[in-house]
């Protein structure tokens, strides 16, 4: 799918292009800007960095950038581990570039956990770097983001009585050490904060000193303060950004309803999980003549009462997300607005951004429109009420709901068949739902749900937010985009490799609709799910970037973030841009056609052909340059919360299996990862570990996919997708790991005699292990 770039991308690429080229030796910001013609502001500075982040600048000395114009590669630095090993290797962000061996001398001061620039040659080092391929060398050329000064971390204990933290992320050593002193007899399996310092001990391992105790991992009421020190978590709010929230009053101003569509007797209703805490969409569903359908998706205008540039502004920018633990929710917006102002709660007046689709009987759209609303919510409905009625089986209790939610559902169908059909997916990924008590202890597990009344909403706001990308593009106006890239051709292989291990045909990936037919047909197998796991495992994360790119899963070359507004900044981000975009006088509205229907302010003038007037917002240029650092910083922060989730529900789930260590389960194997088999249990959708060890004394050939091993009755495999029965052997807290022993078939058959071993040992040579 391509995409013609719009004003907004073309300004970027064109100054992007100038940069670069005026770059080539070392520039001050402020010689940048006068060849820019800009100002030199906050915002460029973010440009650059984001730059710098990208490999594309090189920072120099005297706050200079250069261009970079050798074969270099931006990835995370890592100390290479084991006795007699020194140096490090740099690990790419590109996928496609193999591990890069930094030998001693050549790492620019780099310490494990560095974000760093990095230069390699043609020649091979000749060691093998799993599926990326033979390994390079090279040498750091500059470090791009030092790794964290503080962190918090597990306090552990080794045989000899050594202290050392085992850290939480990415971008830190897996290991902090301690000097016995230090400790003050503090117990193992405490969450501790630690200062780590750059300069590495006499072993090369990272140094650290303690700084405080958060709280031990055995207590379960200590889960929720112990994560959100382990994965940084923001805590409390900027006190300007406090002081901003609670000048605001606790409904809006009727003045304020000056110039917007009055949508107050409008049935609307919200329609959320039984939990939530913050309401940030509502829907509409009127029947048109012939045949036409109006989809009213109705989004909180944070924008309102957020403007680019305020302290509320800086600090959601900063917070990037909400982040949802079980008992426990860490808002983006102070609760003034995330449970109050901004939230649409039933029978009170609220401000809003509505866009209005107008469909036909199959789906295919014939005009949208984007307008500043007041609207009074009809019903505060949860997904357990609308379910029976979507079914047929019951009613909320008011006749103009149900209706509306019967005829929802037809429009929610119609718009699932044609994403499909155009190449969109689904993937059946089961995830735990953590139900706790208020003191925050598990109580039980649930899987999340996908039924038709989370389709409707799904299918609602996935059309609301394409439709608003649409919207960004023709007028030119700044754009952040939700974009997921296809499989690369390795990934594509390896996973027709399995298929043929499975016996199935591959996908058709160029057919449009062939993914989701090839997900459709492996359905009935039993443990079909792992592979949709293997499927999963072939494609890269979805990110932000500042501008349109092809979503692979939605099949869409253009996508945006806009119906969370509440709870995820780029929404926030792109509520700013349209709401500057109509109060500097534009309009956003389209139709196929000319068709005399009645726009949502009640005229009926065609809509015209769009201007691509998105230059006309305040400050345009300033949304340019910070678009690309917004996008990094907020994915960054998207992937810590993703994580933190999963932590959070992994330590519950591992505490209602501790007094079951020694039970025997079932499962499935969904991953190969390290040196173990990952099995998911059927009871609680828990994961756990089985080593290969646990499998054979013998080789080991692991493939992404897949496990050869030798055994005494000969070479065996294990696959995604195999049941395996398995006993729970231990659960370790700190690591929120489960470690199983495989029973029945899986159990390990003894490959060689005592004596073989003893042989064996003496001939390091005829061990065979490999990996691909």
């Amino acid at each position: 799918m391509t995409n013609a770039p719009n004003q907004s991308t073309r300004f970027a690429d064109e100054t992007l292009a100038k940069l670069l080229a005026f770059c080539a030796e070392p520039q001050s910001v402020e010689d940048i800007a006068g060849e820019l013609g800009v100002e030199v502001s906050g915002d460029l500075q973010d440009w650059l960095e984001s730059l710098a982040f990208a490999g594309k600048l090189q920072r120099q000395k005297g706050k200079r950038y250069q261009a970079v114009s050798v074969r270099a590669a931006v990835g995370m630095y890592r100390r290479s581990r084991g006795y007699g090993k020194a140096g490090g290797f740099v690990v790419p962000r590109d996928g496609n570039i193999p591990t890069i061996d930094v030998p001693t001398g050549l790492e620019e001061g780099a310490q494990d956990g560095d974000l760093v620039l990095a230069t390699y040659k043609e020649g091979r080092s000749g060691r093998r770097d799993g599926d990326r391929g033979e390994r390079l060398n090279g040498r750091v050329l500059s470090i791009i983001d030092a790794r964290p000064n503080e962190a918090a971390g597990v306090l552990e204990y080794s045989y000899s009585g050594q202290a050392r933290v085992r850290l939480e992320g990415y971008n830190l050593p897996r290991y902090a050490y301690l000097q016995p002193h230090e400790t003050h007899h503090t117990k193992s399996g405490t969450v501790v904060r630690v200062k780590l310092h750059r300069k590495p001990d006499s072993k090369g391992r990272t140094r650290a000193e303690l700084l405080g105790s958060v709280g031990s991992i055995d207590n379960p009421l200590h889960d929720l303060d112990n994560l959100v020190a382990l994965f940084g978590f923001p805590g409390d709010f900027d006190p300007d950004a406090l002081r901003e929230a609670q000048a605001l009053p606790a409904h809006p101003d009727p003045a304020e309803f000056q110039g917007r569509v009055d949508l107050r007797e409008l049935p609307i209703i919200t329609i959320d999980p039984k939990d939530a805490e913050d309401h940030d969409d509502a829907i509409s569903i009127e029947h048109l003549d012939g045949g036409l359908t109006r989809l009213g998706v109705h989004i909180a205008d944070v924008s309102h009462y957020i403007s680019p540039g305020s302290a509320l502004d800086e600090d959601a920018r900063f917070r990037a997300t909400s982040v949802y633990l079980p008992g426990k929710l860490i808002p983006m917006l102070p609760k003034e607005l995330s449970a109050g102002l901004c939230s649409l709660h039933d029978s009170v007046d609220r401000l809003a951004l509505s866009c209005f689709m107008v469909f036909d009987e199959s789906g295919e759209m014939k005009r949208r429109e984007i307008v500043q609303s007041v609207l009074r919510v009809r019903r505060y409905l949860t997904y357990e009420e609308v379910l029976p009625v979507l079914e047929g089986k019951g009613s909320c209790g008011d006749e103009v709901v149900d209706k509306l939610l019967v005829d929802g559902r037809k429009l929610a169908d119609a718009l699932l068949q044609r994403r499909l059909k155009r190449g969109a997916m689904v993937l059946e990924i089961p995830r735990p739902h953590v139900i706790v008590d208020k003191a925050g202890i598990a109580i039980s597990v649930e899987p999340e749900h996908h039924d038709i009344a989370h389709n409707l909403i799904e299918e609602f706001m996935l059309i609301c937010n394409e439709a608003v990308a649409t919207f960004l593009l023709e007028r030119g106006l700044p754009y952040i985009g939700r974009v997921h890239p296809a499989p690369d051709e390795d990934s594509v292989d390896d996973f027709e490799e399995f298929c043929d291990e499975l016996k199935i045909n591959p996908p058709d990936w160029e057919k449009p609709g062939g993914v989701q037919a090839f997900l459709d047909d492996v359905k009935t197998r039993p443990g079909f799910q792992a592979i949709h796991f293997a499927l999963l495992r072939s494609m890269a994360r979805a990110t932000y970037h500042a501008g349109p790119e092809l979503h692979f899963a939605l099949a869409l070359d253009k996508y945006v973030h806009f119906t969370s507004p509440i709870r995820r900044y780029p929404d926030t981000l792109t509520h700013q841009v349209l709401t500057e975009y109509i109060g500097a006088g534009g309009v956003l509205r389209w139709e196929s056609e000319a068709s005399g229907l009645t726009w949502a302010d009640g005229s009926k003038a065609p809509a015209g052909k769009a201007k691509r007037d998105g230059r006309r917002i305040p400050d345009f240029e300033r949304w340019e340059f910070s678009l690309p650092h917004i996008a990094a910083h907020c994915t960054e922060r998207s992937i810590r919360a993703d994580r933190g989730e999963l932590a959070a529900d992994q330590i519950k789930v591992l505490r209602l299996l501790l007094p079951r260590i020694g039970e025997a389960m079932q499962g499935t194997v969904i991953s190969i990862a390290g040196n173990s088999v990952i099995v998911q249990l059927d009871e609680l959708m828990a994961e756990g570990y089985v080593e290969f060890s646990e499998l054979t004394d013998g080789w080991v050939d692991v493939h992404k996919f897949w496990v050869h091993y030798e055994t005494g009755a000969g070479v065996r495999k294990v696959m995604l997708g195999d049941r395996m029965e398995v006993e729970i052997s231990n659960i370790d807290l700190g690591s929120r790991s489960m470690r199983f022993t495989p029973l029945g078939s899986f159990a390990q058959q003894p490959t060689w005699s005592r004596r073989q071993r003893q042989d064996r040992r003496r001939k390091p040579e005829r061990r065979k292990r490999k990996r691909r």
